[in-house]
């Protein structure tokens, strides 16, 4: 869904200025609610809400004007749904005061808008997500509403009047316009815009000169540049395809050019890219989410993330690094190197790092989340204004049109945002659905009491079944709705068996984003592969092989807390420790290759090592630690080194 103006006709060129307009009109007013205050609950959230849902028509139907994909007819249908659902929220908006009164009495037309209200927003998530999330909504609302007369037994729902369904859903501050529409309307937004306006000030020409910079001239350099910048990326905008479309548009034709195998390079890219919504200091909207369903500040979670994120990435880089050696897959040539003055000129470096600064300082000093992502973003856009103008000197453009292009990028990048904004409004309000029909009804603790018995009471079990089941719920679903189905139904499993709040809701959220790389449905490898040109499924097996490692990690950090930044310094320190050397062993393991190839048999002693040090009691860190060390001096004596120019 791209907008463009060079559309065919001067109508259609109009139209979507227009839409673009509306866009940056959306995020301006979300950019000062964070500096002044929100409205009241049923102003602020309907308008989220409704341009969600209207824009997704919107958008729909000016990609079908620029591709003929759709008769004026069906366009103008689409246009007609737009408006429709922009004037079911306007009536939540103008009857918010009726709607308050504990005694109102709803009449056609109020069940008339909150029929059309559920209905529009299963179509606009259908269109900007898939099937599988509206589809799910569906059977919940049938099962919400009709499931008393057609089922019996201990999951037959209570009777509900079709004024409780119209309060649940649509004319209250549950539901649609539930807790999740708050946090879109109150934090998300305003770290979408701040990382869309990153980006279109120059943040991806940075991260990528940096990265190259760190990483280049290593072994299979470019692959970890990949690593490195998608790293660097996802910091700032927690979305694992854009990450790939962002990054992998550079990365993975440079590593196709230096005769990486295509399948590899996109294997890399999706890995690295679906772990930006695990990367501090701006992890996505899952992480905001995460922090309002456990009521605690976003600084505990971002801090807590930092383990984890390590652990991804370490194992990305291992997994790169030694399959390079097996394959000798060269370094960035030396001339295609950057030079530092490429990304530390003060008209780069300070637009980018000094609004990341501002939002960590704000959010350590205790402001909301909202207002710190609102001075990030007034600190970029005055920087961009003192420091433009020196690198557009030494360019020879005037200081007029060095700031007609600064305005250009900001204009764009606020387009941009109201854009992804589109998506995650219509997917946090069909999630509200799922949401509302699990905790109204109690199915969810149904479900959860089920994965509880299952599993026996045992830890290990609950978690494999939490696991498999955020990776499931996260087919064919951003990670945002993945993780807040798989937090309403595991999490409550987890926590009953002892772990930590937010610990079991870390565990789900990381096995929602592995859901973006695992087979049959992975939007990432879906986006990576194309940019190959390579076969889905060597993309994805490649991308299994690579991210082996990656799959444990949750499993490590529930048993060692100090991965989450839990308990002393010592504990933590050891906990890392212990989980790195892991991770290395896990890698060395799968990949076969240390100091030259590994037979079977020391592959198989490679991962149980990694299997006791998993086990977290002191023995089995002294008895693993001496182990992987014996392992170590064997591969250090017997191994063959490879060295550049091998074959």
């Amino acid at each position: 869904m791209v907008l463009t103006s060079n559309s065919s006709t001067p109508w259609e060129r109009r139209g979507a200025q227009a839409l673009g307009a509306l866009f940056a009109a959306f995020v301006a007013l979300h950019f000062y609610n964070a500096l002044f205050g929100q409205f009241e609950p049923l102003v602020q959230r309907p308008i989220f809400v409704g341009f969600g849902l209207g824009g997704a028509f919107f958008l729909y139907a000016a990609r079908a004007s620029q591709t003929g994909g759709r008769s004026v007819l069906g366009r103008t249908i689409d246009i007609a749904l737009g408006l429709l659902a922009f004037a079911v929220c306007l009536y939540v908006i103008l009857n918010r005061d009726r709607f308050s009164d504990i005694m109102v009495r709803y009449g056609p037309m109020d069940k008339t808008a909150g029929l059309l209200a559920v209905l529009l927003t299963l179509e606009a998530a259908r269109r900007v997500i898939g099937w599988f999330l509206p589809l799910l909504a569906l059977i919940t609302v049938l099962y919400y509403y009709f499931g008393y007369d057609v089922i019996d037994g201990g999951w037959r729902p209570p009777r509900v009047s079709a004024r409780t369904a119209v309060e649940t859903f649509y004319s209250s501050t549950t539901g649609i316009f539930g807790y999740l529409a708050d946090v879109g309307a109150r934090v998300i937004t305003i770290y979408v815009l701040l990382g869309a306006l990153l980006l279109s000030t120059g943040a991806t020409d940075v991260f990528m000169k940096m990265a190259t910079w760190i990483a280049g001239r290593t072994f299979g350099g470019p692959a970890k540049v990949c690593a490195l910048s998608s790293a660097m990326f996802g910091t700032v905008t927690g979305s694992a395809v854009a990450n790939v479309m962002a990054t992998g548009s550079i990365t993975i034709p440079t590593m196709k050019r230096l005769r990486y195998p295509p399948a590899f390079a996109g294997a890399v890219e999706a890995v690295a890219s679906s772990a930006g919504q695990l990367t501090p200091p701006v992890m996505g909207a899952g992480a905001f989410i995460m922090a309002e369903f456990l009521n605690i500040p976003y600084t505990q979670i971002a801090v807590a993330a930092i383990g984890p994120a390590f652990l991804y990435y370490l194992a990305i880089w291992l997994g790169v690094d030694l399959y390079a050696r097996r394959t000798n897959l060269q370094p960035t040539p030396r001339n295609e190197m950057p030079n530092p003055a490429d990304f530390l000129a003060p008209d780069k470096a300070i637009p980018l790092f000094l609004p990341i600064a501002t939002v960590i300082y704000f959010l350590f000093q205790g402001y909301t989340p909202s207002f710190a992502g609102a001075a990030s973003i007034i600190v970029l856009v005055l920087a961009c204004l003192v420091v433009r103008p020196f690198g557009s000197k030494a360019r020879g453009e005037s200081l007029r049109d060095c700031w007609a292009g600064l305005a250009r990028d900001v204009y764009g990048g606020m387009v941009e945002a109201g854009r992804a904004l589109v998506m995650i409004a219509a997917l946090l309000a069909c999630a509200a659905i799922v949401v509302k029909v699990l905790t109204a009804t109690g199915a969810g603790v149904k479900i959860s009491n089920l994965l509880f018995s299952v599993s026996d009471q045992g830890l290990i079990v609950a978690l494999l079944l939490a696991a498999v089941l955020s990776i499931v719920l996260g087919m064919d679903v951003p990670t945002t709705a993945s993780y807040v189905l798989a937090a309403a139904v595991a999490a409550p499993s987890l926590v009953r068996l002892g772990l930590p709040e937010m610990t079991a809701h870390l565990f789900v959220f990381y096995y929602a984003i592995l859901s973006a790389i695992t087979p049959p449905v992975c939007a990432s490898v879906y986006a990576a592969a194309a940019l190959a040109g390579a076969s889905f499924w060597k993309v994805a097996g490649r991308a299994l092989s690579l991210a082996g490692a990656v799959y444990v990690v949750p499993f490590l950090f529930v048993f060692r807390p100090g991965i989450l930044a839990q308990g002393g310094a010592g504990q933590i320190v050891l906990d890392l420790g212990v989980a790195s050397a892991a991770v290395f062993a896990v890698s060395v393991g799968m990949s076969g290759w240390f100091r030259g190839k590994i037979p079977p048999i020391g592959r198989v002693l490679f991962l149980s090592v990694a299997a006791l040090l998993f086990y977290a009691a002191p023995m089995a860190d002294v008895v693993g630690g001496m182990a992987l060390a014996a392992l170590l001096v064997w591969r250090f004596l017997r191994g063959e080194r490879q060295t550049l120019g091998a074959g």
